[in-house]
């Protein structure tokens, strides 16, 4: 990669950091080499916890009023639909049908180093175990247990990940984003620089 190219990267990334730095102080949390794309549509960011070494794929939409947690190493793709909070529509005190104007609100936690494929849809109150991947096109209603493989809609069970293989990678600090990249300088991968 010649210079003038890597002096292009350099601005556009400054522009796009300034940017992402302004969302970030919104949020209760954002850990370094967090990068979120562009369109994203989040809600309460005040209610937004983000870990280390998260990349977070276009137009995502988050309705934070209940809580979203989202681990250290998570790759979340495009189009990634997370919702904390609910109509209520089956109360003994619904007084409108077929909801009321009451919200139930229910956090999501995704945990560290899970993979989510592209159009996931997370539903109010789930949590995402720790090495998780979920599959393309899922809708995760239910909780979804440490290094399983999910996919679907709603979203099941298909496989388990190589616990051992996993771990041993953890160990030993092996996270894609901390070693491909660090957005908190530049875009460009550090094999590039």
């Amino acid at each position: 990669m010649n210079m003038l190219t890597k002096l292009h990267i350099a601005i556009a990334d400054y522009k796009e950091r300034k940017k992402l730095y302004k969302l970030y102080n919104k949020m209760s949390h954002v850990g370094r080499n967090v990068h979120i794309c562009k369109n994203y549509n989040i809600s309460s960011k005040d209610k937004v916890f983000i870990g280390d070494n998260v990349w977070i794929g276009e137009n995502f939409f988050a309705k934070g009023e209940g809580g979203i947690e989202i681990g250290s190493g998570c790759i979340l793709s495009r189009n990634v639909e997370i919702w904390t909070s609910n109509h209520n529509y089956n109360s003994q005190d619904l007084y409108t049908i077929p909801y009321d104007k009451r919200m139930i609100l229910k956090s999501v936690k995704i945990k560290e180093n899970v993979w989510v494929g592209t159009h996931v849809l997370f539903l109010p109150g789930v949590t995402v175990g720790e090495g998780a991947v979920v599959g393309a096109g899922s809708v995760v209603a239910n909780d979804v247990p440490d290094y399983a493989v999910v996919g679907g809609n709603p979203a099941k069970v298909l496989k388990y990940r190589n616990i051992d293989v996993y771990k041993k990678l953890k160990n030993n600090n092996k996270i894609y984003l901390d070693v491909e990249y660090d957005y908190d300088k530049s875009s460009i991968r550090k094999t590039e620089r």
